[in-house]
């Protein structure tokens, strides 16, 4: 029977809520029969005539074997009113009335939709979707699930990131992507990381892959902090990375941040702190083992032995501390949400003076209208970052005698005046270089919904970074002494300008649907900096910051300079999906980049990509053991523009020398650049084709994926003759290189109980990389060496080659065989009786190339606790030991200290470059180790989570190599070398806090 409501106007409130109580009363008695007791007469609330009861729900949700689940989000259906179960998986929600229906929802499980009735206390299950199929993926200009992903993408979530200290997205992801590799090729807190998506790419431009942040092109990973990202997807192959042209040969990274949700507002506080202690030092003699071998050996030490004993590492080397907050507001409504986040990181690093104090601050607001057809969004970050990069001076720490003292018997610094000596404490104290950088973006979006289904989409963004940086050598040390003290500015701003259209279209109809997309993008960027330099002050009291007090200021040492490039491109997508189980995408992008040739202004860059979902057709019936199974392949095209400065396929003039008119002298010019009209982006093919599975319950999911990608049109400078052509070199596209390589992924629920839950993880990725061209019709060359080692006592040293069929990082130089009963070097010519060595005796002796790199992940928890490490490895390449080469040998003594190795491995010959400092580079390392506590608290003083951990990084390594570490920097096309200035990395300990209000 359908309910009569009376509506008197003009009551006050006190008579409408008796008339209320009295109409429920009636209702109590007559419909439901309820007794009237004094129970019965207090609803808890009364609206006009219509009483509806309301409870209090309580309840607990777990998975299908019984773990409780943290975190599960549970609102009443067609409001706004949510909540979420705390770390055992409770939750509670007041009012709720006996027609409400409550939707459980949670990543990677299947949303659960349950009506109250009566109940009170509810116990819900949770079932996981197959390896999480409808969790939308980021794939550039929208989204997908992950069900339908046809490309090689690999999807990052939280739970998977790693734990402890991280700068940026890159220590998020270290080792758990299979086919990225991301190399700290240094313990400085300042350095960039090297990431690599499937090998190197280029040899002139930058192989570093694309970086886009919530849909905004050509990020910088500095300008989120990593307490801001939501996920990251990692696009590794040409048919996912295509809708990004010209600037996705190298791979792509995409970056989406935390936003706010509808209903729910929290505050999220999240703080650590931690040490850093070295986690190798070079092992030199001590000042007795100094003493007791000159003395053994009747060495002359008159004048050297001060009488101190000094640890000279151990003066340069500290146990550095960091700090981090972050803090977070959250929230929204149906129609809106915002998120704002402010962070602070200050970090030491393991050498006095390496110093970087990091602000990040973030706000993300979101609007729907008309009827929510329209979604306005608008984004505003801002990093600064004061940092001071390492002034090491590790070469003077192994030079300086540990019987030298620090200071003067009266307090004064001890130095020495000889060439390349010098105190490396009173060098790094004096000395000063500062960089203050600072990042600021404003991005707005509008997306209006047309028709059902067809969108169209506009945004804007404006950039701008700044880097003020300033450099003073102190007139006391040694880099400062000759000039009388030195002191440089440098300054840059690089501005950029992006507008970005697109139409979408997502429809199905029958057995089939399809998504289509279009899209125009505009990009402006400009770059301009300036500087000066000077020398030869009176005092050192100003520094870097009065340059017009130096005294000798020379030709050339004030600058400026400003470039700018414009990208103009347009694009599309096409989604099809037949039954859910059979999938093709394609792409087409057409860029036109200003800064190429006027024959080759534009490029078109295609991709076409398939998935078949064998899990779905109906002959997999009988396999019942899987819930998931898929094929896929792609090919496409990407391109390289990356690393390549504006200008370079123009003919340009620089300075030459002066010239004498009317009584001055002028800067005389002449041109220094050849034109190459023809100059273009380099081209990267990749076909692929992948196997996805996952057995009934996830219990064990995988991929395995093969690839094949080939560059073509390698950026390359290249020798010409003069005449025809105005300059004796020029940048020209004309080599190829092919990287080749399987992946394998898998994942591993060992155990699954009521209390205990315990997954593993492995990823394992093999890359051969092969140089297969560099010449062509115009242009050639048989090989490049690369002369980047100066040996003590020889000179300057080639370490690499580059030529056709060998790999980027081949070691190139004498091959030794070992040592003679004399201690002299055994080389691989002299056993044809040859009287000694010259170039044409150099030959391969090694590569810095790994033969494959794995990633190992456990995450256990039992109860409240939880424990996670992650273990990463790279087996097969080779490293030069520079610092073995320079101090491993007792001839410098007694003028300078040497390694302990010095007097055990019987070297007597006069150290050169060969083989017999090559050695092998494999490692195992525990990269990170995790305990934490998740305390069983709900609305305690507001609190809604508390968690508490302790976590390690870079807690051992296992490897034969007997340097600092086995990890060297991969950049560039010298890679593979640990110089003898190496900064030790640090294994850090951290103690953390986070809390959700």
């Amino acid at each position: 029977m359908k309910e009569k409501q009376l509506i008197i106007r003009g009551l006050t409130p006190k008579i409408k809520h008796a008339i209320g109580m009295l109409r429920w009363i009636a209702v109590g008695c007559t419909v439901c029969c309820l007794p009237l007791t004094s129970e019965a007469i207090d609803p808890p609330s009364v609206s006009g005539y219509t009483a509806i009861q309301q409870q209090s729900i309580r309840g607990v949700v777990k998975d299908e074997t019984g773990v409780p689940i943290s975190g599960v989000t549970i609102g009443i259906k067609g409001t706004q009113t949510q909540t979420s179960t705390d770390a055992g998986g409770i939750f509670s929600l007041q009012g709720v009335t006996a027609d409400a229906i409550l939707v459980f929802s949670y990543v990677g499980m299947e949303t659960q939709e349950i009506t109250v009735g009566n109940q009170i206390n509810l116990d819900v299950v949770l079932t996981p979707t197959a390896i999480g199929l409808e969790e939308a993926v980021a794939i550039g200009y929208g989204t997908v699930q992950r069900r339908e992903l046809t490309g090689s993408v690999t999807h990052v979530t939280p739970k998977d990131f790693n734990k402890g200290v991280t700068q940026d997205a890159t220590d998020l992801l270290r080792g758990r992507v299979a086919g990225l590799t991301i190399t700290q090729s240094s313990g400085d807190i300042t350095s960039e990381q090297t990431l690599r998506i499937r090998g190197t790419t280029s040899l002139t431009g930058s192989s570093e892959p694309f970086v886009v942040i919530d849909g905004v092109p050509g990020m910088s990973l500095n300008a989120v902090a990593p307490q801001d990202i939501e996920s990251i997807s990692v696009m590794k192959d040409a048919s996912a990375a295509a809708i990004y042209g010209s600037r996705s040969g190298s791979g792509v990274i995409l970056i989406t941040t935390k936003k706010g949700t509808a209903g729910r507002t929290t505050i999220d506080y999240n703080t650590y702190i931690a040490k850093d202690y070295v986690s190798n030092k070079p092992d030199v003699l001590s000042a007795q083992e100094w003493r007791d071998y000159t003395s053994a050996h009747d060495m002359n030490t008159e004048g050297l032995d001060l009488g101190a004993n000094t640890e000279w590492f151990g003066e340069l080397l500290r146990a550095g501390t960091s700090h981090n907050h972050d803090l977070s507001l959250a929230g929204g409504t149906q129609s809106s949400n915002y998120r704002a986040s402010l962070s602070y990181l200050d970090r030491q690093g393991v050498v006095i003076g390496n110093d970087m104090q990091r602000i990040n601050a973030r706000m993300n607001f979101s609007q729907k209208a008309l009827e929510d057809r329209l979604t306005i969004g608008v984004t505003g970050a801002m990093t600064q970052r004061d940092y001071s990069p390492s002034f090491n001076n590790f070469d003077l720490a192994y030079n300086m005698l540990p019987v030298y003292p620090v200071y003067q018997s009266d307090g004064s610094w001890f130095d020495l005046l000889e060439t390349g000596l010098g105190n490396p404490v009173r060098n790094i104290t004096y000395n000063r270089q500062l960089h203050k950088n600072s990042l600021y973006y404003l991005n707005a979006r509008a997306d209006l919904q047309l028709l059902d289904g067809l969108t169209f989409g506009i945004s804007g963004l404006k950039e701008r970074e700044t880097d003020d940086f300033g450099l003073y050598y102190h007139s006391e040390t040694g880099s400062g002494r000759d000039q009388q003290g030195y002191a440089k500015r440098d300054n840059w701003t690089r501005d950029k300008k992006l507008l970005e259209t697109t139409l979408s279209y997502n429809g199905s109809f029958d057995d089939h649907e399809l998504t289509l997309l279009a899209g125009y993008s505009y990009e402006e960027n400009k770059y301009q900096s300036s500087g000066a330099q000077n020398r030869q002050f009176a005092t050192d009291l100003f520094g870097y910051n009065n340059l017009g007090a130096g005294e000798n200021l020379l030709n050339g040492d004030v600058w400026s300079t400003a470039n700018m490039y414009k990208l103009i491109s347009s694009f599309g997508r096409v989604n099809y999906s037949f039954l859910g189980r059979y999938i093709v995408t394609a792409t087409l992008r057409r860029d036109g980049s200003s800064k190429f040739g006027p024959n080759n202004k534009w490029g078109t860059f295609p991709s076409v990509s398939a998935a078949w979902r064998i899990i779905d057709e109906p002959f997999m019936g009988g396999a019942s053991f899987l819930s998931d199974l898929k094929l896929r392949a792609g090919y496409g095209v990407s391109g390289n523009q990356e690393g390549i400065d504006p200008y370079l396929s123009l003919q340009l003039y620089g300075i030459s020398g002066q010239y004498f008119d009317s009584g001055n002298w002028y800067a005389a010019y002449q041109i220094n650049q050849n034109a190459n009209p023809d100059l273009r982006w380099e081209q990267t093919e990749t076909y692929n084709i992948a196997l996805e599975f996952a057995t009934k319950g996830n219990r064990v999911s995988g991929t395995l994926e093969w690839y094949n990608k080939k560059t073509n049109d390698l950026l390359f400078t290249y020798d010409v003759p003069v005449p025809p052509y105005l300059y004796s070199n020029m940048l020209a596209n004309v080599g190829s290189m092919s990287n080749k390589g399987v992946e394998l992924t898998l994942s591993g629920d060992i155990i699954r109980k009521d209390e205990l839950n315990w997954t593993l993880g492995l990823n394992l990725a093999r890359n051969r990389n092969i140089l297969t061209s560099l010449s062509n019709d115009l242009f050639s060359t048989s090989s490049i060496k690369y002369n980047n080692l100066t040996v003590r006592g020889s000179g300057n040293q080639t370490t690499h080659i580059l030529e056709e069929g060998r790999e980027v990082g081949t070691f190139f130089g004498w091959r030794n065989l070992g040592l003679d009963a004399e201690g002299k070097f055994i080389m691989d010519d002299m056993i044809d009786g040859k009287e000694g060595l010259t170039n044409d005796d150099w030959t391969y002796i090694g590569t810095a190339q790994p033969d494959f790199t794995y990633g190992i992940s456990s995450a256990l928890s039992y109860k409240n606790f939880d424990l996670s490490f992650f273990l990463r490895g790279v087996y097969g390449h080779d490293i030069i030991n520079v610092t073995r080469m320079r101090y491993a040998t007792t001839l410098w003594l007694p003028g300078t200290n040497v390694l302990r190795d010095a007097l055990t491995n019987g070297l007597t010959d006069n150290p050169r470059y060969s083989s017999y400092y090559v050695e092998k580079g494999s490692f195992l390392r525990l990269d990170n180790a995790t305990l934490a506590y998740n305390f069983n608290i709900h609305n305690f003083w507001g609190i809604n989570r508390l968690r508490m951990y302790v976590s390690g990084q870079n807690l051992f390594v296992v490897t034969n190599y007997t340097g600092l570490d086995p990890e060297t920097s991969m950049e560039g096309l010298n890679p593979g070398i640990e110089a003898s200035d190496y900064y030790p990395k640090a294994r850090t300990f951290s103690l953390g806090v986070n809390l959700s209000f």
